[in-house]
């Protein structure tokens, strides 16, 4: 059978997150549809019902994560709509092959589906699919989704080093690879990575590009020098999405390249093409998602565990990047605000000090920050930032437009940390350690071999195997007790920088 032809067919993409509705519209349009965009259920069944009279919708493609009604709902209710003239083909988009999803998107007759991350071959695929084309009593893509599946549960225990320097995106993206049941080891730079790896076995290694101390790349370099790790799969990982960034990153003997703020989808995609499946290795279960993440109104939590809006932000992107894990997004929320909440003023500084490559690294990694919290309107006043600034590297730039997209910056960043602090306190800053009389007690030798093994610890990114060490520094000196308090707590937030100052006191 010969292909429908589409040119003049009208189709509809909802979705509520902005950048995934402009790609599914810009790959329709390539297929020849006329393309409409709506931003929720709502708005897309008004604006099929507004059609009808005149000139009706043929396909619509529906996200089926959205605040308020859900893609399987708003099918149900385009199914059986009195209201339109001519009922449209419907593709369901998620992110995750849920059978129960799947099973409820059948009853309902929705007519394709889309896994994320979405490519222009599979949209086809669904199109044709939804347009009644001979296809497989399977089709294409789920096939290629069961097939993923069963990979990551191949590759489930895999150990991967995970070398990133901030510690907010550090558990942002532990949180993605734990909760899909892989061991996690952490590295702070570069030269830590180099360190890490000959002292470790990893399946795989995440590198983000720029970094302080070592960057990404010339870690790479110095590992492919070195003939036991010139077939280690080393993945770029970095807020770059400019073109030829990945170019750079192959150049420098990565092995492949995804970009920030992490998307499971197709960081998972990557990892599976390089870790081998067939390894024996210990199995480790994820952690389950409560049901009612996947419920019909599940995308409104609950008023007293969390807002169901926060000016600046899409909730419901960062949820789902944290896997539902609401306590670990409020934290990174309140971190995000303590620690950040001037950053503008140190872009400010940099900036009237005409070092562009200082503001360059501040700006990069705020939106790094931002688009890994889903503060979206951040995210896009600090991609701004970023272009002109890193063109302000290589000519002179305009004051007036530097000065207007600077002023952008700081207010989005301000809209920012003002709505977390709805969310409950800012914490204080942890980096400014104990007292004095916290550590004079402590015997001298006691205090400098904790010290070593705790610096050897953090050095490997072993959270529990701090714990450990304080542990027993608290068994052996009473006067370790609050010392060992505040680190076991960096621990548990992942506060490498303030378990190494903390460190340094110690050992004097």
């Amino acid at each position: 059978m010969t292909a429908p032809d589409l040119r003049g067919l009208k189709a509809l993409v909802v979705d509520d997150n902005a950048t995934s509705k402009e790609i599914l519209k810009d790959m329709l349009e390539s297929f020849t549809f006329e393309v409409t965009t709506a931003a929720s259920a709502r708005e897309g069944i008004a604006e099929l019902e507004n059609a009808a009279a005149n000139r009706p919708y043929d396909l619509v493609v529906m996200d089926w994560k959205m605040p308020g009604m859900d893609g399987i709902e708003a099918s149900r209710r385009i199914k059986s709509d009195s209201e339109l003239s001519k009922i449209p083909a419907i593709i369901l988009v998620t992110a995750y092959g849920r059978e129960e999803v799947m099973q409820q998107a059948e009853q309902v007759g929705i007519d394709g589906f889309l896994f994320k991350p979405v490519s222009p071959s599979l949209m086809f695929d669904a199109t044709m699919q939804a347009f009644g084309q001979a296809m497989p009593e399977e089709s294409r893509a789920s096939r290629r989704d069961q097939k993923e599946a069963e990979a990551l549960r191949q590759i489930r225990g895999a150990h991967v080093l995970l070398v990133e320097d901030n510690e907010i995106n550090q558990q942002v993206a532990r949180e993605i690879l734990e909760g899909a049941g892989l061991n996690v080891s952490l590295a702070g730079n570069g030269k830590e990575a180099i360190e890490a790896i000959h002292k470790n076995e990893y399946d795989a290694v995440l590198m983000d590009v720029q970094m302080p101390v070592m960057d990404g790349h010339t870690a790479t370099g110095k590992l492919r020098q070195d003939q036991r790790f010139k077939d280690l799969p080393i993945i770029a990982m970095t807020a770059h999405a400019m073109a030829g960034d990945a170019d750079k990153s192959i150049a420098a003997g990565m092995s492949d390249h995804v970009t920030k703020p992490i998307d499971p989808g197709q960081l998972f995609g990557t990892l599976r093409k390089w870790i081998q499946p067939d390894k024996k290795r210990e199995k480790v279960e994820p952690p389950e998602i409560p049901a009612a993440a996947f419920a019909a109104d599940a995308s409104k939590p609950d008023p007293d565990k969390f807002p169901s809006t926060l000016p600046g932000f899409d909730l419901q992107d960062g949820l789902k990047r944290l896997q539902w894990n609401e306590k670990l997004y409020r934290k990174l929320l309140l971190d995000f605000t303590a620690k950040y909440a001037g950053a503008a003023d140190d872009v400010r500084q940099a900036l009237d000090a005409k070092n562009f490559e200082q503001a360059h690294s501040l700006v990069h990694n705020l939106k790094g920050l931002a688009g890994n919290l889903a503060a979206v309107d951040l995210q896009a006043a600090a991609i701004e930032m970023e272009k002109l600034v890193r063109g302000g590297l290589k000519k002179g730039l305009s004051k007036q437009k530097l000065n207007q997209t600077f002023a952008e910056m700081k207010k989005a960043l301000q809209t920012a940390t003002e709505s977390v602090r709805v969310l409950g306190p800012v914490a204080p800053d942890k980096q400014a350690g104990p007292e004095a009389a916290d550590l004079g007690e402590i015997p001298a030798e006691l205090a400098k071999e904790a010290a070593v093994r705790i610096r050897e610890a953090v050095e490997m990114g072993d959270v529990t195997q701090v714990k450990s060490i304080v542990e027993a520094l608290k068994s052996r000196s009473d006067a370790a007790a609050p010392l060992g308090d505040k680190f076991i707590q960096m621990a548990e937030d992942f506060d490498f920088d303030g378990i190494l100052k903390l460190t340094e006191q110690l050992a004097r």
